[in-house]
């Protein structure tokens, strides 16, 4: 779209106003400059990234997927180190980020309308290395909480109410801090009380839609229960029902019946133990009974390295787990039956390098990762894998096809003979299942057995109308 020459001119123009332009704005104090003049600089920032953004491939994994250019802050939906120093400058750096957390966007004006199409969000992540919080303050401002003054020394898993209320856990300090939301600005406001018996290594924390807090203690091997009224309510482990125990529990996700964002409406409490090797699906209701648990041999290659990091659920109440080991994403149903892996190491897109926090925005299916030297934005798509056919009957010439869906979908399937422009529908739902999926179809009189099948899959929020998976697959009975 742009000549190398002018996207350079671009990326060096954007440098240097970075320091220059908001330092202007903010000591003249004049709110229609500084608009315009930040108007400017994110017009240059989209334009070069327009200019150096890649040409996806044709036949690339879409079980994750970039937003389209106007669905992100001008172009941009992967952070990096350079992006970060243009917005921040000196004051931070990626340095071992852990948790994230997202809710609906805070900085909402009070009398703005109410838009329910509006998939801006609010993201918070744990700096750990740095000791320090970063956040969007805005749609195109970042700001970083906790590097003018001690307020961590090791933050690590991060929740967020819609209300703006947040909570950090520190397993250094130890404590839990809780946030709240004032003025465009994320702001301390106390602690949680510590549990009976105290604080040992409080590690990851999630909340329900009622507001119950679940803050998991690595070294005292429980998960304790708190109200939103942050009065500490029961504590599950470290012995389970069933003589099982927790093992150093980290990562935490959770969804209940009144959950609105929740296909299911499930109960389900997920625990990350035993050094991110298993997962565990457990009763948060009742004792902590444990429903389900499965470990990292049920991924493909078993045998390769893998250890897992952080988790969320999305709307269909898939979980989403990251991998550093493997520098990818894995998804699972919420049965916890592997669905896929997205990603490989490496830098740029559609890779990672040690991904670790991930949350989700589950009204729309909008995913953030944190990785080693930066993080990605993403949002759900739908992936088919593995497309075989094999006669269920030669003599009803009744063909069964095969195939795996990544995600819930709308689904069409179609068939042609080789060599001819005409094809037939042969299946098309507006809502198909995750996983393994299979369509039968009788073989057309005056058909060989000689059939191009071609698959249409879109998911069913935020990327519906934008993206969707074209697959051609060709199936010969001989």
């Amino acid at each position: 779209m742009f000549s190398p020459l002018f996207s350079k001119i671009l990326i060096n123009t954007r440098a240097s106003l970075v320091d220059s332009l908001p330092r202007l704005c903010y000591l003249l104090d004049m709110p229609s400059l500084r608009s315009a003049l930040r108007t400017l600089f994110f017009w240059l920032l989209g334009c070069a990234a327009l200019a150096a953004a890649p040409t996806p491939l044709p036949d690339s994994p879409t079980t994750l997927l970039y937003p389209p250019f106007w669905h992100t802050p001008l172009g941009v939906h992967r952070g990096t180190p350079e992006l970060l120093k243009m917005f921040l400058g000196t004051r931070t750096r990626f340095a071992s980020p852990q948790g994230l957390a997202c809710t609906r966007y805070l900085n909402e004006p009070a009398a703005a309308p109410v838009n329910p199409d509006d998939c801006r969000v609010t993201v918070v992540g744990a700096n750990t290395g740095a000791r320090h919080l970063l956040y969007n303050a805005s749609m195109l401002r970042l700001d970083v909480l906790g590097d003018r003054e001690p307020l961590f020394l090791q933050p690590t898993g991060v929740t967020l109410l819609p209300d703006g209320t947040g909570y950090v856990t520190d397993p250094a300090w130890p404590r839990v801090l809780r946030l709240f939301w004032d003025q465009e600005r994320l702001q301390v406001g106390g602690e949680l009380p510590a549990p009976p018996g105290g604080w040992r290594a409080p590690w990851g924390i999630c909340a329900d839609s009622a507001g119950v807090l679940y803050v998991s203690d690595a070294r005292r091997n429980q998960v304790f229960l708190y109200g939103p009224d942050g009065r500490w309510l029961k504590t599950l482990g470290p012995v389970l029902p069933g003589n099982l125990r927790l093992d150093a529990p980290r990562a935490l996700a959770v969804v209940d019946a009144a959950e609105t964002w929740s296909y299911y409406h499930d109960n389900y409490l997920y625990v990350l133990d035993q050094n991110g090797t298993r997962l565990l699906r457990l009763n948060p209701q009742g004792a902590g009974e444990v429903q389900l648990r499965i470990t990292n041999r049920v991924l493909p290659d078993p045998s390769a390295p893998s250890v897992w990091a952080w988790m969320d659920l999305d709307f269909y109440e898939n979980l989403w787990v990251t991998d550093p080991a493997r520098s990818c994403v894995h998804k699972f149903d919420r049965h916890l039956r592997y669905l896929a892996s997205f990603g490989s190491p490496g830098e740029g897109d559609g890779r990672f390098s040690a991904p670790t926090g991930i949350a989700i925005y589950r009204h729309f299916g909008q995913v953030f990762v944190a990785e080693a030297r930066g993080a990605h934005y993403f949002w759900i798509g739908a992936d088919i894998t593995g497309p075989s056919a094999v006669w269920q009957s030669r003599e009803k010439r009744c063909v069964e096809i095969r195939f795996n869906l990544t995600e819930p979908a709308h689904l069409t399937l179609r068939a042609q003979k080789p060599g001819s422009s005409n094809s037939v529908l042969v299946r098309e739902e507006t809502w198909m299942d995750s996983g393994k999926q299979s369509v039968l179809w009788i073989l057309p009189a005056g058909w060989t057995p000689e059939v191009n099948f071609h698959f249409t899959a879109e998911a069913t929020y935020a990327s519906a109308t934008y993206f969707a998976r074209q697959l051609d697959f060709a199936w010969k009975a001989y």
